[in-house]
């Protein structure tokens, strides 16, 4: 049976179909269920950008909240690293601009803190019309397009099955190498609890995915987020 900590209908009681929830909902919803998330804020002005960086804790990265796009980083709507001020009012200008020349309404300006270091994952989960809901693992943030370093698994899995999938991953022994303080069993922990989370979605199809999944001698951060509901 589902797991009773993933009550999905207080969260997204009643989703259209082609529900698209935005980063900054998803990430409070990751947050509600218990997930780890950088936090962050989504604000309207350049000076409601400010105050937030300074109050989540620099640096932080500004994102370009739009329905219409999901690839920000492609889309020009992505600053990255902003240590002060000056870098923040600006770049929180350029953004708006940016948005503007290539005629998208923007919803806000995501400020998040910046995760730096260690491995960058991708972790995702859908619902398979034979096997049921599926979690997967793989190379992250830019490598996602250029690795083709994948593995699936039914889902719910426990923190063991969620071990034994990440060791089929050929990125993890040069991330373990590159993050010596990295602790696996976090990883697994958290693999396992978004699978759990997966399960437990009520929806005939759906995708879920963080990417990417910061793990470093930090711990594990989910950075970016999507929830999309295709078919309640």
């Amino acid at each position: 049976p589902p797991d009773a900590r993933y009550r999905w209908q207080d969260t997204l009681p009643a989703p259209a179909a082609g529900l698209v929830v935005p980063e900054p909902e998803c990430h409070r919803i990751l947050a509600t269920f218990g997930l780890p998330v950088a936090p962050g804020k989504l604000v309207a002005t350049a000076a409601q950008a400010v105050a937030a960086a300074q109050a989540i804790g620099l640096p932080v990265v500004m994102k370009g909240i739009a329905a219409a796009v999901t690839h920000r980083a492609a889309a020009g709507l992505v600053a990255l690293d902003l240590r002060d001020d000056e870098e923040l009012h600006r770049a929180a200008e350029t953004l708006i601009r940016r948005a503007a020349t290539i005629g998208i309404a923007l919803e806000g300006i995501y400020v998040q803190r910046m995760a730096k270091g260690g491995a960058e994952l991708l972790v995702s989960a859908l619902r398979d019309p034979t096997f049921g809901p599926v979690v997967s693992v793989g190379a992250g943030g830019t490598m996602t397009e250029t690795i083709d370093d994948i593995a699936l698994a039914r889902a719910p899995l426990d923190e063991a099955g969620a071990a034994a999938l990440l060791a089929r991953l050929r990125m993890m022994p040069a991330a373990m190498r590159l993050s010596p303080e990295a602790d696996p069993a976090a990883l697994a922990r958290f693999v396992a609890d978004f699978s759990q989370l997966a399960a437990a979605a009520p929806w005939r199809r759906f995708t879920l995915e963080l990417n990417p999944v910061k793990w470093s001698a930090a711990g594990v951060v989910a950075v970016d987020g999507l929830i999309l509901v295709q078919e309640p």
